[in-house]
C-alpha cells in the first residue's frame, strides 16, 4: 500500500471517528459560528468579513477523487455568485496541498477561495462525517441545506435561492 493509500485511509478514519464530532450530520436550522481558516495562498479568511447573504460551503478532502469529479461544477456555481449574492467557499477536510492539486485547478486558478481545515477547527463542531458534504447558510449564517455528496449545481442553485429569500429562521 503507498503512503497516499495510507494516508487517505487514516484521514477518512479520523474524519468519521472523530470523538468530539456531534452524533449524525450538520441540521438545518443549526447555527455556524463565525470561523477563520487559512486558505491555500497563507491568507486567513473570516466569515465574519463576509458580506454575501448567503454562504455555501463545499467540504471535501485532498485525498478524494470526487473533488476532481465535481470541480467542473464548482467552477460554473463560482461563476453565478455576483447574481445570486452568495461566496462559495472549499474546505479541505485534511488541510493539504500539494503541486499536483495545483497542476488539477490549471493555471487561473478557482475561482472560489480553497481553505484549509487542517486541525478539524470546523467540521468537527459541525458534525461533517462524509466529504463531499455541502452546507447553503443564510444571513443569519444558519444552515438552510445540507446534503452528503455533491448534488449538482441545479439543487445547490434552488438551496442558495430559498436561502436568500427566507425570512430568519
Amino acid at each position: 500500500m503507498t503512503v497516499a493509500a495510507m494516508s487517505a485511509i487514516l484521514a477518512l478514519a479520523v474524519l468519521v471517528a472523530s470523538p468530539e464530532a456531534p452524533e449524525g450530520p450538520p441540521r438545518v436550522g443549526d447555527r455556524v459560528p463565525d470561523f477563520a481558516l487559512f486558505d491555500t495562498e497563507d491568507r486567513l479568511i473570516s466569515s465574519a468579513a463576509m458580506a454575501e447573504p448567503v454562504l455555501v460551503l463545499n467540504f471535501w478532502g485532498f485525498w478524494c477523487d470526487t473533488w476532481v469529479k465535481e470541480l467542473g461544477q464548482l467552477r460554473e456555481l463560482a461563476l453565478l455568485r455576483e447574481g445570486l449574492g452568495f461566496r462559495l467557499l472549499a474546505i479541505s477536510v485534511d488541510g493539504r496541498w500539494t503541486d499536483e492539486l495545483g497542476l488539477v485547478c490549471g493555471e487561473g486558478g478557482l475561482p472560489f477561495p480553497v481553505l484549509l481545515d487542517t486541525h478539524g477547527t470546523l467540521r468537527g463542531p459541525l458534525g461533517i462525517r462524509r466529504v463531499p458534504t455541502v452546507l447553503v447558510l443564510d444571513r443569519e449564517r444558519r444552515i438552510r441545506y445540507v446534503h452528503e455528496a455533491y448534488p449538482g449545481n441545479a439543487e445547490v442553485l434552488k438551496a442558495i435561492r430559498r436561502a436568500a429569500s427566507r425570512p430568519p429562521l
